[in-house]
């Protein structure tokens, strides 16, 4: 990273501060917030072990999946034996994580393939280890946490707090407010594109070949996890606004590319819960509704967290997409596809409305 704003091993110290106080405000439990905070460490000390220069996005792709894992662990625990709520977390988890984490692999991985650089190969395998470590030390290292009375109380009382803040997130789902989201989020388009422009920035500042790649990628990665055509024409938009921020901040490529892949794991996380509580039966509106009732804090805390420990270390471009990232997983995607639903309602057979 460039232009750090804490030398060396004081920014990373730091940053990974930020990260366990953060997810100890999120957890409200030491031991949990500290296998969420450390759980990528096994990958990135093996990719420092095979003198790779790991980067901290890649570090925050573990912590992404950590904080995730750990929230619905939590959840769980609170009602049961968290070795079963480990399980169940994983089982119902690791469907929806993949796809992200994958997309931020394949993207971190154009840019070596396109220009046959081994020592390019370097972000994508970090990325990798640090995922996988964190995917795997979370639900191990969860069933030695311990939850008594009073810690089951306090998370309990948080949740229902925070469920009544999620309220305000309600107004993504009302086509007016949709509407509204929208025209604001073409502004910010033209806004990013335009504002590159002025700034003599090449578009799309990648190679010929490595930009139709990552398209492809958004595209295909969108489809796979949504399984749904509105759905990934949503994703796909508000993905095109992170491009056209990321444009407009002018980072380098090599990491500002990766970084729109981890700015996209929010919205990418909240529309694969959507298609799952759909393909459950539930209508759009609810299925909305219940995934920011599961995943929306831990994304709220996630963007913070990262948002601060990229500053640590002066990524400030990386810093100002993820916080873009967040509102475009929480308000954007939702609202873009109420849209894209009231535009283009599913059609429902007869069958629906039989009395059984």
């Amino acid at each position: 990273m460039q232009g750090a704003l804490l030398p060396g091993w004081i920014g990373a110290t730091v940053a990974l501060l930020l990260l366990i106080a953060f997810a100890y405000i999120q957890f409200r439990h030491i031991s949990l917030a500290l296998v969420a905070a450390f759980a990528p460490l096994p990958g990135y000390a093996f990719a420092a072990a095979l003198h790779m220069t790991a980067q901290p996005l890649a570090y925050l792709c573990g912590f992404a999946a950590a904080v995730i894992l750990g929230s619905a662990i939590e959840a769980n625990a609170c009602e049961g034996n968290p070795v079963a709520a480990s399980k169940q977390a994983t089982g119902t988890l690791y469907p929806i994580l993949i796809w992200p984490l994958a997309l931020a692999l394949f993207v971190a991985a154009v840019l070596p393939l396109t220009g046959l650089d081994l020592r390019a190969f370097v972000p994508p395998l970090a990325v990798l280890l640090c995922s996988a470590s964190a995917m795997i030390a979370v639900p191990l290292a969860a069933r030695a946490v311990s939850y008594n009375e009073e810690a089951i109380a306090r998370a309990n009382r948080m949740r229902e707090t925070r469920e009544r803040w999620l309220d305000l997130l309600t107004f993504t789902v009302q086509p007016r407010w949709g509407w509204s989201v929208g025209g604001i989020t073409l502004i910010f388009a033209v806004l990013g594109f335009f504002g590159g422009e002025n700034s003599d920035a090449r578009w799309p500042s990648v190679s010929a070949i490595a930009f139709p790649l990552m398209a492809a990628a958004f595209a295909v990665i969108s489809y796979v996890a949504t399984r749904n055509i509105r759905r990934t024409v949503a994703l796909l938009l508000a993905s095109s606004v992170l491009a056209c921020v990321a444009f407009w901040l002018r980072g380098p490529l090599s990491e500002l590319s990766l970084a729109v892949a981890l700015a996209s794991l929010p919205a990418l996380l909240i529309m694969g819960q959507i298609g799952v509580f759909m393909r459950a039966g539930d209508a759009v509106t609810v299925a909305t509704l219940r995934s920011f009732e599961m995943l929306a804090v831990s994304i709220v805390f996630f963007c913070a967290a990262a948002t601060l420990a990229l500053c640590a270390f002066g990524a400030f471009a990386d810093a100002v997409l993820i916080s873009c990232g967040g509102i475009t997983g929480l308000i954007v995607v939702p609202a873009l596809t109420t849209v894209i639903y009231g535009l283009f309602p599913p059609r429902v057979s007869l069958d629906a409305y039989r009395i059984r």
